[in-house]
C-alpha cells in the first residue's frame, strides 16, 4: 500500500491522456477569456481557438459522420493547421489566473471527453503531439505549483465521504441487491465467463468491430465515495462532492440524492496516484482479459497484446477501500500501463478521486440530502436554496472578478424628479427595458424571482429565443429592478441586471453583466459578435425608460 505522497509533477501530468487534455481545456479557457475581454473585437489570442478547432476536427477519427462542420462557410475548404502552427499561436495566450471555478470548468471537459471504448478525440490527438506537449508544459506547470490542486494528490480523508446517487428520469434499473461480498463473488464468477465466452465468439483481431464491458473499476454496485469540496471565491460554501461534478461516461442527470458514508475504523485504504501504483495492484491479483478487452483498449490505447485488470475480489482481503486521486486520474486513466513483459493494463472508467468500498459502509441516514443542478450546469446545490445572484441588483456597490467571464457596469442619468422616479421604477419591473428595445417577452407581467421566461431577439435578420431566468428582484423606496441569468440555449451564458436608483433628485439606471461565450455551437463561434450586438442594445435599454 503506497503511503509516500506524490509531488504533481508535469511531466506525469503530460504523459497521461487526461492530464494533457487538462491543460489544453485550461489553455482554450485562458484564450476565451482574452477574446472576451477585447471586449468583442474579434481577436483570439493570436488564433489559437481558431486553429486548435481545425486541428482537432481534421485529426478526429469520427471526421465526417458523426463530427460534422456546418452552419455558413460549412462548404468551404476547411483549414488544415498542423499541430506545430497551433502549438506556435499557444506561446501568445497568457496563463489565466486559476481560481476553483476555472479548474472545475476544465476538469468537467475533461472527465467528459474521456471515452475508452473508442479511439481518441481529435483534442485528444492534437495534445499527444510533441509540438503540443512541449507549448503545453507552462499550463501543466502552473497546476503543479498551484495551492489549489494540492488537494490532488491528498490521500482519502475516511471523516468526509459522500455518496451521490443520481436520479434518472426515466429510472435506470437498480443495482443487484446483495453486501459487497456477495457482489464481488458474483463479479468474480462472470468476469472469467464473460472472457471465456470472447475467446469463443469475438475474432482476434484488435480491429475487428467489437465492444464490451470496456472499463476495468470495481463493480459499480458497490460503495463509492468522493470528498466535499468547498469553495470559498464568493464566501466559504459547499461545492457539493466531486462525484457531482466529475463523471465520466455521464447521462447528464441533474439531481442526486447525497448521504456520508460511515467508512469502519482504521480502514485499510489503497491509494491510486501514479500509473506504479495501477501495475502494482494488478500484480498483486488479477485476472486475464484479453479477449474481452481487446478491441476497446486497442482502440483508445493503439496497443494489441495480452491484458491484465485488478482481481477486486481477491483484493478485498487486504484492502477496505481503493481510491483513485485526482493526480492519479489525470496521470494514469486511458493510457497502456506495462504489468511485465507480456502483459498490460488501462484504468478506464473509474471517476476522479472516486473511492471504492470493498467492505459494508453505511449512510448516515440523517445527512440525506437532495442537490438539483443549475440550469446552465454551472453549479449544485441543495434542494430548496435560491439559485445564486451574481450581480446584486440589491446593492449600490459591486465588486465581481471571476476568470472567464467579461464584467461590465455601465450608469446613466435618466433625469430628475419624483415623476420620473414612479414611471421609471414601477416599468423596469415589468420587463419595459426590454420591450422597448425590440425584444418580446413571453410573459409580459410584473417580474417575479424564480420566473423562467423566453426572450425573442431579432439576430442579424434572425428571430432568436433567449431562455432566461429572473434570480433576484429588488423593490425599495430608492431602488428597484431585477436580474436574470441565462439559461441553456441562451446565445450567452452569464448574468445581467437592470437596477433604476435614485440619488437625490436625479434617476440612475445601471446595467450590470457578466458574460461569456455559450457552449453549444453556432453562438460560441459568434461570440465576438454578439459582443459587439450587446453594446449596441445596451444604447437602447438607456433610452427605453427614459
Amino acid at each position: 500500500m503506497p503511503q509516500n505522497r506524490r509531488v504533481l509533477e508535469p511531466a506525469a501530468l503530460l504523459a497521461g491522456p487526461r492530464g494533457r487534455r487538462l491543460c489544453l481545456e485550461l489553455a482554450g479557457l485562458a484564450a476565451d477569456a482574452v477574446a472576451t475581454e477585447s471586449c468583442g473585437t474579434g481577436q483570439d489570442s493570436g488564433g489559437f481557438g481558431s486553429a486548435r478547432f481545425y486541428a482537432a476536427y481534421n485529426r478526429d477519427p469520427d471526421r465526417g459522420t458523426s463530427t460534422v462542420l456546418f452552419g455558413p462557410g460549412a462548404e468551404q475548404p476547411v483549414p488544415n493547421p498542423t499541430a506545430q502552427d497551433v502549438a506556435a499561436l499557444l506561446e501568445a495566450v497568457p496563463l489565466p489566473t486559476l481560481t476553483e471555478s476555472l479548474l472545475l470548468e476544465a476538469l468537467s471537459s475533461t472527465v467528459n471527453s474521456a471515452r475508452y471504448w473508442q479511439e481518441p478525440d481529435g483534442d485528444d490527438v492534437l495534445a499527444a503531439t510533441p509540438a503540443m506537449r512541449r507549448a503545453l508544459h507552462r499550463f501543466a506547470q502552473q497546476l503543479a505549483d498551484s495551492p489549489l490542486t494540492h488537494w490532488w494528490t491528498s490521500p482519502l480523508e475516511p471523516a468526509a465521504q459522500w455518496n451521490a446517487a443520481f436520479v434518472a428520469d426515466p429510472p435506470r434499473p437498480p443495482a443487484p441487491k446483495g453486501n459487497t461480498a456477495e457482489t464481488l463473488t458474483q463479479w468474480r464468477l462472470e468476469t472469467p465467463q464473460d472472457e471465456a465466452n470472447a475467446v469463443r465468439e469475438r475474432p482476434s483481431d484488435p480491429t475487428s468491430n467489437w465492444s464490451g464491458d470496456w472499463w476495468s473499476r470495481p463493480p459499480w454496485a458497490l460503495p463509492t465515495s468522493t470528498r466535499m469540496m468547498h469553495g470559498t471565491e464568493l464566501g466559504p460554501v459547499r461545492l457539493g462532492p466531486v462525484g457531482l461534478w466529475l463523471v465520466e461516461d455521464g447521462f447528464g442527470e441533474d439531481e442526486a440524492v447525497l448521504e456520508a458514508l460511515i467508512p469502519p475504523a482504521k480502514a485499510r485504504i489503497y491509494e491510486i496516484d501514479s500509473p506504479e501504483d495501477w501495475a502494482r495492484l494488478c500484480r498483486e491479483h488479477s485476472l486475464e482479459v484479453t479477449a474481452s478487452k481487446r478491441q476497446d483498449w486497442y482502440r483508445t490505447t493503439g496497443r494489441n497484446g495480452k491484458w491484465l485488470m485488478p482481481d477486486w475480489s481477491m483484493l478485498k482481503e487486504k484492502y477496505d477501500a481503493v481510491h483513485l486521486t485526482m493526480g492519479g486520474y489525470l496521470t494514469t486513466a486511458g493510457r497502456e500501463i506495462t504489468i511485465d513483459e507480456k502483459y498490460s493494463s488501462v484504468l478506464a472508467g473509474w471517476d476522479p478521486d472516486a473511492t471504492y468500498w470493498l467492505c459494508e459502509v453505511p449512510a448516515d441516514a440523517p445527512s440525506r440530502q437532495t442537490w438539483r443542478q443549475d440550469p446552465d450546469g454551472l453549479s449544485w446545490a441543495p434542494q430548496g436554496d435560491r439559485p445564486r445572484c451574481r450581480t446584486a441588483p440589491e446593492r449600490g456597490q459591486w465588486i465581481y472578478n471571476v476568470q472567464g467571464y467579461r464584467v461590465s457596469e455601465v450608469t446613466t442619468v435618466l433625469g430628475h424628479g419624483e415623476e420620473l422616479w414612479q414611471r421609471a421604477s414601477k416599468d423596469v419591473l415589468t420587463w419595459k427595458v426590454k420591450t422597448r428595445s425590440g425584444f418580446s417577452v413571453d410573459t409580459p407581467g410584473p417580474v417575479v424571482e424564480g420566473q423562467n421566461v423566453n426572450v425573442t431577439a431579432s439576430l442579424l435578420g434572425v428571430k432568436v429565443v433567449e431562455p432566461v431566468q429572473v434570480v433576484a428582484v429588488v423593490d425599495t423606496p430608492d431602488r428597484s429592478g431585477f436580474a436574470y441569468r441565462t439559461l441553456p440555449g441562451h446565445p450567452v451564458s452569464g448574468e445581467e441586471a437592470f437596477i433604476v436608483h435614485r440619488d437625490g433628485d436625479a434617476v440612475h439606471l445601471s446595467i450590470r453583466s457578466l458574460t461569456r461565450a455559450a457552449p453549444q455551437q453556432p453562438w460560441h463561434g459568434l461570440f465576438p459578435v454578439l459582443l459587439m450586438v450587446q453594446k449596441l442594445v445596451r444604447w437602447r435599454y438607456f433610452r427605453a425608460l427614459r
